[in-house]
């Protein structure tokens, strides 16, 4: 009886693409777009967190309980295993993984996921900065105070000053590991009978990444459960328009144009949060990559004619597929720390002279959402911590990050190919 409902169930995965269901997808569809309208309607921002912020306030004290009995369990092992499993949904992690899937063959795989990343990180930060949620820990239970267990120096310095609601980790995770899954059933590079116990799994997986979150004090149930919730919503939006969205970066040559375009507006109509908090830097971050991607695969198609789906692991397997590989991503690597800073320094000697060629008043048209660290030079042109103005670190930070994006697709496969550092494709 077990064995035939588990084929029963295995053959229903096999056949029901879900993410194509009318129902569901009109599901995601309306509710992404309702966040984005609510993310980028600025008259909407106050009523919409006084709304809802008192609500999600009342549910994170109630979820302090939770995190004070997680914490109960404490231990040096769970510690460790917590914080390893926080870091495969990290800024590092992105970093090294996406661009040496990429360069191994799985470009198609390796930019999908990098701009889908993208929409998950905009959604998410916009929804944490717009509801501006406390997170647990700093707060007393019951007379005992919610400490931050685990975690690297950049998320207690950093991360940890963002605010609750959603759980990005829980988010990111969702959308990346079920992408990721979908990915290699659709390609059919793994066994179709394999699909039940691969989304049991990647459930598994992402729940362990929510418990993570909660028992290392950074997030109560109700983050948890937003950020499944939003992520799994991101998700089937995305599944729907990935292939069309892919095809029109691939076939449009204004696609450079409107994605920067794209980028501008919903950076500048981003909420602004209560405090000063890191979100929009890690968004404007993600979407220069993104827009340098972009910009690479609509300049030139050379990474996607290195596209070979499944080609990994019969690399991995001969000597001389992984010195191909090892060549490609350590010169990959290198183009991408030095043109990081190469571009990063080039545009803060340039983009302050550009800025000051504009009116005051015109600027002010477009000042990023984001609190005046430091007494203005300008009113209504706030400024960072170092004094610059947003505005020229915004754009700053956006085209340094495009940088990455853009070696990552464009120079360095112009590169491998110059110096002969090619893949064997017909290892057997």
């Amino acid at each position: 009886m077990t064995t035939t409902l588990i084929e029963y169930v295995t053959k229903g995965l096999n056949n029901l693409e879900f993410h194509t269901q009318p129902w569901l997808q009109f599901l995601s569809f309306s509710s992404v777009s309702t966040l984005l309208i609510l993310s980028c309607i600025p008259p909407l921002h106050v009523p919409v967190r006084n709304l809802l912020r008192p609500t999600v306030v009342y549910h994170v004290e109630r979820g302090l309980l939770r995190v004070h009995q997680a914490q109960r369990f404490e231990n040096w092992l769970l510690t460790i295993l917590f914080d390893l499993s926080s870091r495969t949904v990290s800024v590092p992690f992105y970093v090294t993984f996406l661009p040496s899937l990429i360069w191994s063959g799985e470009a198609e795989l390796g930019t999908r996921l990098a701009l889908l990343m993208g929409l998950c990180l905009y959604v998410g930060n916009a929804m944490k900065d717009l509801i501006s949620a406390p997170r647990p820990f700093g707060s007393e239970y019951k007379g005992n105070k919610v400490r931050l267990i685990g975690g690297s120096e950049l998320e207690a310095n950093v991360n940890a000053q963002e605010y609750g609601l959603p759980s990005s980790h829980t988010m990111n995770s969702l959308c990346l590991n079920f992408f990721v899954v979908h990915y290699l059933l659709d390609k059919h590079l793994v066994p179709s009978e394999w699909a039940l116990a691969m989304y049991l799994g990647t459930a598994v997986w992402v729940a362990w990444i929510g418990l993570a979150r909660v028992y290392m004090g950074l997030h109560t149930p109700i983050d948890i459960g937003a950020g499944a919730l939003l992520g799994t919503l991101v998700l089937v939006f995305y599944l729907a328009v990935d292939e069309k969205y892919e095809g029109w970066i691939l076939s449009d040559r204004l696609a450079i144009l409107w994605q920067a375009l794209a980028s501008i507006v919903f950076l500048r109509l981003h909420p602004k949060p209560l405090r000063h908090t890191p979100s929009y830097e890690f968004t404007t971050s993600f979407g220069g990559v993104c827009w340098g991607l972009v910009v690479g695969m609509s300049r030139q198609h050379l990474i996607y004619r290195q596209n070979h789906p499944g080609q990994f692991v019969r690399i991995v397997q001969s000597r001389a597929g992984v010195i191909a590989l090892l060549q490609r991503v350590t010169l990959g690597f290198v183009l991408v720390v030095v043109m990081k800073p190469l571009s990063k320094q080039v545009v803060v000697i340039f983009l302050p002279l550009v800025y000051k060629l504009v009116p005051v008043d015109l600027r002010k048209l477009w000042q990023p959402p984001l609190h005046s660290l430091k007494p203005p030079k300008h009113e209504g042109i706030p400024v960072d911590e170092n004094g610059q103005s947003w505005d020229v670190s915004v754009t700053a930070r956006f085209i340094s990050y495009a940088s990455i994006g853009w070696t990552v697709v464009d120079l360095a496969p112009l590169m491998f190919q110059m110096l002969g550092f090619s893949i064997p494709w017909g290892l057997s």
